[in-house]
């Protein structure tokens, strides 16, 4: 019997921390960086973080020059905690 090939893209192959390992080190720092989050906020924290986490992977694996990849990585970061705080600005009321 014949296998059936796989048929899943490279970045479909392996969870995200198997994916993060496999950057270069400062790439794998930035990209688990928002999953920070999740120690401090719970459930919507490690929403947001897992969010900024696969954005940041998305990045890492584009064609940017290395300082495009690091400024567009932290703006991630950033924009991670930044959503965090308003999120939880909000429901707190204030």
């Amino acid at each position: 019997m014949a296998e059936t090939p796989d048929l899943r893209s490279d970045s479909a192959k392996g969870n995200l921390f198997t994916q993060i390992r496999n950057l270069p080190r400062w790439q794998g720092i930035l990209a688990a960086l928002p999953l920070g989050l999740i120690l401090i906020g719970g459930l919507i924290g490690g929403l947001i973080g897992v969010l900024g986490a696969v954005i940041n992977l998305k990045i890492a694996r584009t064609a940017l020059a290395p300082t495009g990849k690091a400024l567009s990585m932290t703006g991630v970061i950033f924009g991670a905690v930044i959503a965090f705080l308003l999120i939880a600005a909000v429901l707190a009321g204030f």
